[in-house]
C-alpha cells in the first residue's frame, strides 16, 4: 500500500438548490463563517460553492455548500467526502486497486492551490481528494 502521509478529512460538501439560503441557515444555526466562494466550470460542471469553517477554527474540518448551477440538486442525504493527502496519484492508485473507480481523473488547480481528482467508493459515493500545491 502507498503511503498516504496521514490523510485526514478536510471538508465535507453538501450539494444543494441554493447555495445563500443553506449557508445563512449553518451560519446562524452553527456559527460558520463564509472563508471564500468559487464559481468555476461550464455547462454541467459549472457550479458556485461557499467555502465555511467554525468561527475561530480555521483549522477545523471545513463545510462546503455546493451548488451545480445548470443542473438540479440531487435528493436530500448524499454528501461529498473530502479529503487532504499528500499525493492525489498514490491515493487515485490505491482505490482503483481496492475495487474503487475514478470518476474525474487528477489535475492541477493552481488557482485554488490544490491537485484534485474524484473517486468513486465501491458503492459509488463521490470522495473528492486534493493535494496541496
Amino acid at each position: 500500500m502507498p503511503e498516504l502521509s496521514l490523510p485526514r478529512l478536510g471538508f465535507t460538501k453538501i450539494i444543494v438548490a441554493d447555495v445563500d439560503r443553506v449557508f445563512d441557515f449553518y451560519a446562524r444555526v452553527l456559527g460558520v463563517e463564509e472563508r471564500s466562494r468559487v464559481r468555476t466550470g461550464a455547462g454541467d460542471e459549472a457550479l458556485e460553492e461557499i467555502i465555511s469553517h467554525p468561527v475561530g477554527h480555521a483549522d477545523a474540518p471545513t463545510l462546503i455548500i455546493k451548488s451545480y448551477i445548470n443542473r438540479p440538486a440531487p435528493p436530500p442525504g448524499e454528501l461529498q467526502l473530502g479529503f487532504q493527502v499528500a499525493s492525489v496519484d498514490d491515493v487515485v492508485a490505491a482505490a482503483v486497486a481496492a475495487g474503487g473507480s475514478v470518476a474525474k481523473p487528477p489535475r492541477d488547480a493552481p488557482e485554488h492551490g490544490v491537485r484534485v481528482a474524484f473517486l468513486k467508493d465501491v458503492e459509488g459515493h463521490m470522495i473528492e481528494i486534493v493535494q496541496l500545491i
